[in-house]
Parts: structure tokens; C-alpha cells; sequence
């Protein structure tokens, strides 16, 4: 009898167990498929803006705040990506069907990046936007960067939350950096990315990489996001202060 006893019990923390995988499983592929609904959502626009504000939380108690806004128009290629750093630095990326331009404030200089080498206008300006080149154009232009922003380690459905009146799916997971040479994973640090339930557009980001006892590290990047708008061409206009 005290056998049979055990013998249920076991079974019953097996069948609980295995419950258990299932769930998380189902949770994970539900992250997955709602990360792919919001890369293809990026990936077949036609048109985009955006507004946002970029938070970096470091030390015990040390804050910044920067700003930053997009536009983006598929066809014709257009790009604007102004960054606004507190402080009063400005650095731009722009776009054209014939190059790729950047100029950061800093030194007053602008460099071109003729078709078809473009890209690091946008893979060599993650510093100076703090991280912002890296994120949504890393979407909109998903066959050139593998759609870097939204590639997760072990996803994870966590739950909804209301961000800006928004009915929005919270997925957390991990991101890095691939160091190109030996393969090791730099810069790890968890993410998590609250997706509109409606849109499938990106309404927040918060990046938190290891710290010391007592201190943060923290990135919460907020977007304000608009798909497919009318937008002319004056909005792409952009002329390097002389």
C-alpha cells in the first residue's frame, strides 16, 4: 500500500512536471510567433515614423535622457534618423535611392556610404545614437541586418501591460553581441520588449546588463511609433549645418 503511495506520488510530480514543460513551451512558441509577427509587420511597410525618448540609468542613481525621432519611406528609399543627445549633440543618418549619409555635430563632418556599401551608415552609428541605429532600421531593412533588435535568446510571453494606452505583449529573453572573430557572445544582457497587440509595432525596450552590488545598468528606449503614413518628401530633407 505505502508503495502504490509512492507511486502516485511520483507519477502525480511527473504529470505536474511534464504540465509544466508544456506550459513553458507553449510560452515560448507564442513569444516566437508574436516576434515574428512584429518583424514582418517592420519588414513590409511601406512607410514609418516614430518619436522616442532613450533613458540610460547607470551607478546608484545617475540618469540621462536622450530623444530621437525616424522616417522612412520603402519606395522611393528614404531614411531620416535624427538622434538628440542631452547635452545638445545631434548626430543624423539619412538616406537617398543613391547613398546612405551621415554627420554627427560633434565634428561637423558628414560622411556618404554609396550604394551598394551603405550599410555601416547605420552598423557603424550604434554608439552615437546609443544604440538607437541598431534598433528599428536593423527592422525596416531586415535582409541587410537580420532583423538584430528583435533576435531573443529563449523568448519568453510574460504578460500584457497598457503602455501609452496600448494593449501590449511583454516578452522577455536575452540579447548579445557576437564577437565576429572567435564566436563569443559579448555584451549580454536581458531584454525585454513590449509589442502592441494590435500593430505588432515596438513600444518600448528595456536592456539590463550585469552591475556591481548597489548599481544599474539600464537602457528603456520608448517609442511612439506610426505605420504605412503619408509623408512627402520635405520630411526627408536634411542639409548639414555649414
Amino acid at each position: 500500500m505505502a508503495t502504490q503511495r509512492v507511486c502516485l506520488r511520483v507519477g502525480a510530480q511527473l504529470t505536474i512536471s511534464a504540465l509544466i514543460l508544456v506550459a513553458a513551451a507553449a510560452h515560448a512558441q507564442r513569444a516566437e510567433s508574436i516576434l515574428q509577427k512584429s518583424r514582418d509587420a517592420y519588414s513590409q511597410m511601406k512607410s514609418y515614423t516614430d518619436s522616442g525618448q532613450i533613458i540610460n540609468e547607470y551607478g546608484t542613481s545617475s540618469e540621462d535622457k536622450h530623444t530621437f525621432s525616424t522616417a522612412f519611406n520603402r519606395s522611393p528609399r528614404h531614411l531620416l534618423l535624427s538622434f538628440h543627445k542631452q547635452g545638445g549633440d545631434n548626430y543624423v543618418i539619412w538616406a537617398d535611392p543613391d547613398a546612405f549619409h551621415t554627420w554627427w555635430k560633434t565634428t561637423g563632418q558628414q560622411t556618404d556610404y554609396p550604394n551598394p556599401n551603405n550599410t555601416p551608415a547605420i552598423s557603424l552609428s550604434d554608439y552615437n545614437t546609443q544604440g538607437t541605429a541598431l534598433k528599428v532600421p536593423t527592422l525596416l531593412y531586415a535582409k541587410a541586418f537580420g532583423a538584430v533588435m528583435l533576435a531573443l535568446h529563449d523568448p519568453e510571453l510574460d504578460g500584457t501591460d497598457d503602455i501609452g494606452g496600448h494593449h501590449c505583449h511583454r516578452i522577455i529573453g536575452r540579447l548579445s553581441d557576437l564577437y565576429t572573430a572567435t564566436g563569443h557572445e559579448v555584451n549580454i544582457r536581458k531584454a525585454t520588449v513590449w509589442i502592441d497587440a494590435d500593430s505588432f509595432l515596438i513600444r518600448k525596450m528595456v536592456e539590463e546588463s550585469k552591475a556591481s552590488p548597489g548599481q544599474r545598468s539600464r537602457k528603456i528606449t520608448i517609442f511612439e511609433p506610426q505605420a504605412n503614413p503619408a509623408l512627402d518628401d520635405a520630411k526627408f530633407k536634411f542639409t548639414p549645418p555649414s
